[in-house]
């Protein structure tokens, strides 16, 4: 009860549905659920109706899942989820059942959010909960491609490759989505969907940063311009709001490191030979989020809302937190995350910038 209450005093109200489902259980006809629900349908709202993109991904047995060689022919269902997600957790019998339901009826992949994430962790999960039908991990771009804002999400793509339905509970909407396109006449081939390309990494260390302008929670402009006489070091970390207190218990690991993060930023002064700025994840989060979390952690660097992902796109970034450092002439010299052996080194490496 101790750590519900501290919840309550120190984040919004997304952070309590999230607590309270990892600590009691995934309730379906809770106002949380709804919450969820609510997002996953904003976020697939102007998406309805459009051509799915064209994707080959690559499941983690090692085989190739070819979405252009399905559509016309089959629905497609793609949840994403995550291990440490508790909602995804209990939702994840129901979906073992829907995939042996429907058979060869549906091309179902599960597609893991790869943030905090990995193969041997996927595998684990994957063993331990008997699950049999294809996993992949993402990179971020298709969490960018179908809009991903909450865990799990589902999306269903129609026999005519359209984008058909998006959500977040496992419920009765979701279970008459699906028996509907099921229900549907294939539409045969070709079909006009666009290709989706997997494979841009963003930037990497050694590689030239352009000129970049960020706008902030406040709508306050930050533009930096390198290989410029007062162009200064720009640290960019990329974080979540709900990293430290959700992941606390199911990925200790990323919850510790986001709590370092934060704390090294708070102990920097105001005036400083680096430019700081935070760009914060869409996932489970919104605007009005963040300025929650700003109002209990009032020290932190300039907050950037990447609603879009872009700027996670730019970077090639993934995980929380990732640190990036630019130096005054444009070129990335560090850039490591969680999961990089040299976080450790990177953390060093940023404090003692002054």
């Amino acid at each position: 009860m101790t750590r519900q209450l501290k919840s309550l005093i120190k984040i919004p109200v997304i952070a309590l549905y999230l607590s309270v489902f990892s600590q009691a259980g995934y309730a379906e006809d809770a106002d949380y659920a709804a919450e969820g629900e609510r997002r996953a349908k904003i976020a697939g709202k102007s998406l309805l109706g459009a051509p799915a993109p064209k994707i080959k991904m690559m499941d983690i047995d090692g085989r190739t899942i070819d979405l252009a060689q399905i559509y016309g022919e089959k629905p497609v269902y793609l949840k994403f989820w995550a291990t440490w997600c508790g909602p995804c957790r209990e939702q994840m019998q129901g979906f073992e059942e829907i995939y042996k339901k429907y058979g060869d009826q549906v091309q179902v992949v599960a597609i893991n959010v790869g943030i905090s994430d990995d193969l041997e962790s996927v595998t684990e999960f994957r063993k331990k909960m008997g699950l049999t039908m294809p996993i992949t991990i993402d990179n971020g771009e298709l969490a960018r491609a179908f809009r991903l804002r909450v865990t799990p999400q589902h999306v269903l793509i129609d026999k005519k490759g359209e984008l058909a339905y998006f959500g977040h509970k496992d419920d009765l909407a979701l279970h008459q989505a699906l028996e509907s396109v099921v229900a549907e006449k294939p539409a045969g081939k070709p079909l006009n969907n666009p290709d989706l390309a997997l494979n841009d990494e963003g930037y990497k260390v050694g590689d030239s940063a352009q000129d970049v302008t960020f706008s902030t929670i406040d709508e306050q402009s930050l533009s930096f311009k390198f290989n410029a006489p007062d162009s200064k070091k720009v640290a960019v970390v990329f974080f979540a709001p709900w990293c430290e207190w959700y992941l606390e218990e199911t990925e200790p690991k990323t919850s510790k490191a986001c709590a370092q993060v934060r704390e090294l930023l708070e102990s920097k002064p105001k005036s400083t030979d680096v430019q700081w700025v935070t760009v914060s994840s869409n996932l489970w989060t919104s605007l009005a989020d963040l300025k929650d979390y700003r109002k209990s952690y009032a020290n932190t660097p300039p907050i950037v809302f990447d609603d879009d992902g872009e700027l996670f796109k730019q970077f090639g970034v993934n995980q929380i937190p990732t640190i990036t450092v630019i130096e005054p002439n444009g070129v990335i010299s560090l850039k490591s995350s969680i999961q990089d052996e040299d976080f450790d080194t990177a953390l060093h490496t940023i404090s003692s910038f002054k």
